[in-house]
């Protein structure tokens, strides 16, 4: 059985972020000002986007198992946008002379649980979102797809049936943590409950996979692969002015570190962004000091450090990147993700460049990520995302081999076939 690996996948439906502190951020006086001055311009020059998020939002209007019923069902049958075969057209994904049997999907829940934020609104308290309901939304869905598919009928009426064919999607999550949302007792507690008698057995979770009842205390190890932190919603990876939150992420890195679980943290300065200083946590120079400290964490720094560009739009900014890259050159268990950055060949002769400079260790650490279901801002399908990578010229088929499948195994620590372990 060969795996693919998207390591940077997100399945939320409305309900799950919290868009009012998100909308916090900006003036909306002044967007609404613009707008009624030059409303007719902007939505004219901008709807390509407009039809994006109106394309995002009908995905996320599912309920988590419709997500997943659909996302499949579109990579078995539907072409891409860009008019590419699908991509797991008879069962398989195929890339050069690999075919992958299943595709692993690892959704990093987000912990929107902001607390004290306040909205210029009569109703001034956001509602709160606590992780819990997540879990619960996520792991029903995850059931549900295990025992459902949508089929087509002989008339081409497309139904949930029970299944018949075996799901190409195996899904082990990476539970959302912001230490600021709770007492250190609270996370001795929340991280005692999901991963206490963690292993990295890749058997345990297969069987656990879809078995969720319903009840969240009954849910213990093997559930989550992995946690995910965010930076941007406040976060901070080595907060040494102050000494409760520090304590607290202390506590994560020891319990990360002793029992090889990974971590995978937002690193661009987009995003879902809550907090003033979201550029100072957000900066990947923030995880040396944890690093010198935690030699051993398994460390995902997403994005490769992406930052937006200059002003005129014109010159690319490589700060970031570049100190992602010294992370990973200097510390044998930092990886980075190209989520939510390819969406076009320029960006795979970008990387290849990358590849040509960099130490050959580099190639051992990359792994891909497509950030769905955010990247439906800047493309069309999960169908295009992934054919762009299947058929860059860029890209070796070995390297290709090396970023879908090998080296996330050696994140996740995950993996007896021969095929995983390579060097």
């Amino acid at each position: 059985m060969t795996r693919f690996y998207d390591i940077h996948f997100h399945a939320m439906n409305l309900s799950h972020p919290n868009i009012l502190a998100f909308l916090a951020r900006f003036n909306l006086r002044l967007l609404l000002l613009a707008g009624s001055v030059i409303g007719p311009i902007v939505t004219f020059l901008a709807g390509g986007r407009i039809k994006r998020t109106l394309n995002l939002l009908s995905v996320m209007e599912n309920d988590i198992a419709n997500f997943f019923l659909l996302l499949e069902y579109s990579l078995k049958y539907w072409p891409s946008a860009a008019g590419d075969p699908p991509p797991a057209d008879g069962g398989k994904i195929i890339a050069g002379n690999m075919a992958y049997d299943r595709l692993v999907l690892t959704p990093l829940m987000m912990d929107f649980g902001a607390k004290n934020i306040t909205t210029a609104s009569y109703y001034r308290f956001p509602p709160q979102k606590p992780i819990a309901e997540q879990v619960i939304d996520l792991f029903n869905g995850i059931a549900r797809y295990t025992k459902y598919e949508l089929r087509a009928s002989s008339t081409g009426e497309v139904r949930v049936l029970e299944r018949l064919f075996p799901p190409l999607f195996e899904i082990y999550p990476f539970l959302g943590l912001n230490p600021r949302n709770y007492t250190l007792s609270e996370i001795e507690t929340l991280l005692k409950k999901y991963f206490d008698d963690y292993t990295p057995d890749w058997e345990k979770f297969r069987a656990h996979m879809g078995t969720f009842d319903g009840d969240i205390g009954r849910m213990g190890s093997f559930n989550f692969m992995g946690i995910k932190v965010y930076p941007p919603l406040g976060f901070d990876p080595w907060p040494e002015k102050e000494p409760e939150e520090l304590e607290k992420v202390n506590y994560l890195y020891n319990l990360a570190s002793e029992k090889g679980l990974p971590i995978t943290s937002h690193s661009s300065d987009g995003g879902f962004v809550t907090v003033k200083d979201s550029a100072y946590r957000t900066d990947p120079a923030r995880w040396e000091e944890v690093l010198k400290r935690y030699p051993e964490l398994k460390l995902n720094l997403a994005h490769m450090g992406h930052e937006g560009k200059r002003r005129w739009g014109i010159f690319p900014r490589k700060a970031w990147r570049k100190k992602v890259l010294n992370l990973v050159d200097k510390y044998e268990n930092v990886y980075t993700d190209f989520s939510c950055l390819a969406f076009d060949d320029s960006f795979y002769e970008d990387l290849r460049k990358t590849l040509d400079q960099a130490p050959k260790k580099l190639r051992q650490r990359i792994l891909f990520g497509s950030d769905f279901m955010i990247n439906l801002l800047w493309i069309d399908s999960y169908n295009d995302y992934l054919a762009r990578f299947l058929k860059t010229r860029y890209l070796t088929t070995e390297e290709r081999h090396l970023f879908c499948s090998v080296n996330p195994c050696r994140f996740l620590k995950i993996g007896t076939d021969p095929i995983f372990l390579q060097k």
